[in-house]
């Protein structure tokens, strides 16, 4: 798993993932799907359904979120790879497309420790606390129907209940 501020605020304990994971167990389970990220993309958690595609990287930075200079800072600290993630985002969107999936891919730091406002946006990346990150993922416009939704997440290596009893042949 990769935690922005890793580098720069101490290894920060798996403890806030999972507390993020928790906050995404709210979503409808029947339109919402929640993927892990592999060990070659960047960020932690992948979210799939009706309302789109989101890449969500965990940032257990403590302190408050500025602006000073137009880079997003927690404390003293930069919020580091915000770039990369959305390079990240665009290969997970990538993936999706040769899933027959044609949606964006949003990247989105969760942040778990720091003091934060509204969400905001920087450099394309999506920046917000995480007690408003299932409002902000549940609130956003359908796009997606349920199958393309399921298929986007199956592309994603996710195993949904009841594939083991399908058979995809052609017979």
């Amino acid at each position: 798993m990769s935690l922005i501020g890793a580098r720069s605020a101490g290894d920060p304990s798996p403890a806030a993932v999972a507390r993020v994971t928790a906050q995404l167990g709210r979503l409808d389970a029947f339109s919402f799907w929640v993927v892990p990220t592999g060990a070659k993309t960047r960020g932690d958690l992948v979210v799939v359904g009706a309302t789109g595609a989101f890449l969500i990287e965990t940032c257990a930075l403590a302190g408050r979120l500025d602006y000073g200079r137009g880079t997003p800072t927690v404390g003293d600290l930069v919020i580091p790879g915000l770039l990369r993630l959305k390079k990240a985002a665009k290969g997970v969107t990538a993936t999706l497309g040769r899933a027959s999936v044609f949606v964006e891919t949003e990247p989105v730091v969760c942040l778990t420790e720091a003091v934060v406002g509204a969400p905001t946006t920087s450099k394309a990346v999506t920046i917000l606390h995480m007690r408003d990150l299932v409002s902000h993922i549940s609130s956003r416009p359908r796009v997606l129907e349920h199958g393309r939704a399921q298929r986007g997440a199956r592309a994603l290596g996710m195993t949904i209940a009841g594939d083991h009893k399908r058979h995809f042949t052609v017979g």
